[in-house]
């Protein structure tokens, strides 16, 4: 009886430990989540395309880019995945994609996705990548310049972070990113520019919201509507940058050390919701008559400068002369000071109704 019960105690220990091992690596209980798979890589042409892995494990081949993409999607079965666009330091040439490169949930489910690699487009309409309730990291390098190729385009409820690579959206109608999901846009470095008269980055969507620490946001148009930030957001805290440099200029343009600036508007908001602009971020154009933040709806809108923030319009010429660096659409310097909160950070020109 006694050797019966040491065997039981024994049985009821070892049950208790590997009850507490299993708890420990899995404590919501069910199946242990698997570890990520290896990246992807996408290489290929001309609509015939292959997904690998790094190991060379062959995910699909011969096919449209798309397909690619919803094979590795089933293939990741909701684990976090990176695809890697193009070999080594190869630009891949997705070719015609029509109206995107899409991630969306239709047919399947993704965890976090990161992009990286280099790709440039042939033709197509709209942006490279159509986001539609997933969430990305890029690291990509994007290249297009027919007249209606974007960078990233942003539906449903998709979040896009921004931490390095170059997107170069010139000539095109749907500039960088085209932010209409409720969802957050982060920057915290890269370069994203663009000829767009809709703005390198559009928020769209009235739910719509970015938060930039780094990198470079500019127009590169000489328009004087061109804009590096759009806003038609009503969130109060629609758009906060801490960090970075937003403007309108040429960025292979240098004068006495200093980025030159184009004509167009660094931020204009359209709608009622609110800009902070913070910590250490920089502010620039010399837009003359559109100023280089302009608060464009007659009776909403607000602006925060504060940190060591920096607004200015600034002329690199002699022959110029500066223009404004605040423009707020209002009936008088009263409404015009309710609507903009300087509480420190340097704005230059200083307006003389803010005075």
């Amino acid at each position: 009886m006694k050797k019966t019960l040491n065997n039981l105690g024994a049985f009821f220990t070892l049950a208790l430990l590997v009850f507490a091992i299993v708890g420990c690596s899995n404590p919501a209980g069910g199946s242990p989540p698997s570890a990520p798979p290896p990246p992807y890589i996408i290489t290929g042409s001309s609509g015939a395309f292959t997904a690998a892995h790094e190991d060379g494990t062959t995910i699909a081949a011969g096919q449209p880019i798309q397909d690619l993409i919803n094979a590795i999607r089933t293939d990741a079965a909701g684990r976090p995945v990176t695809i890697q666009f193009g070999s080594g330091d190869d630009v891949l040439n997705v070719g015609n994609v029509g109206t995107g490169i899409v991630f969306d949930n239709s047919g399947g489910t993704w965890g976090p996705i990161t992009l990286r690699g280099s790709v440039t487009r042939s033709g197509g309409d709209n942006p490279t990548f159509l986001l539609t309730n997933v969430s990305i990291t890029s690291t990509i390098n994007i290249g297009v310049s027919a007249q209606n190729n974007g960078g990233f385009r942003l539906e449903g409820s998709a979040n896009l972070t921004i931490t390095e690579g170059t997107l170069n959206s010139q000539e095109s109608l749907n500039g960088a990113v085209h932010h209409n999901s409720t969802g957050l846009l982060t920057i915290s470095g890269g370069i994203l520019s663009s000829s767009s008269l809709m703005g390198t980055i559009w928020l769209e969507n009235v739910e719509s919201r970015m938060i930039m620490s780094g990198g470079t946001v500019r127009s590169t148009t000489n328009a004087p509507n061109g804009t590096a930030i759009q806003v038609s957001s009503t969130l109060e805290n629609a758009v906060i940058i801490s960090g970075g440099t937003v403007g309108s200029m040429n960025g292979s343009s240098v004068h006495e050390g200093e980025i030159t600036e184009f004509l167009g508007v660094a931020i204009r908001n359209m709608s009622t919701g609110g800009v902070t602009i913070r910590g250490t971020a920089l502010i620039t154009s010399r837009a003359q008559s559109a100023g280089t933040i302009r608060l464009n709806n007659t009776s909403g809108g607000t602006l925060t400068i504060e940190g060591s923030a920096t607004v200015r319009n600034w002329n690199p010429g002699t022959s110029n002369s500066a223009g404004e660096a605040i423009i707020v659409i209002a009936a008088d310097n009263e409404a015009r000071k309710a609507r903009v909160t300087h509480t420190s950070g340097t704005i230059s020109p200083m307006p003389d109704w803010l005075e």
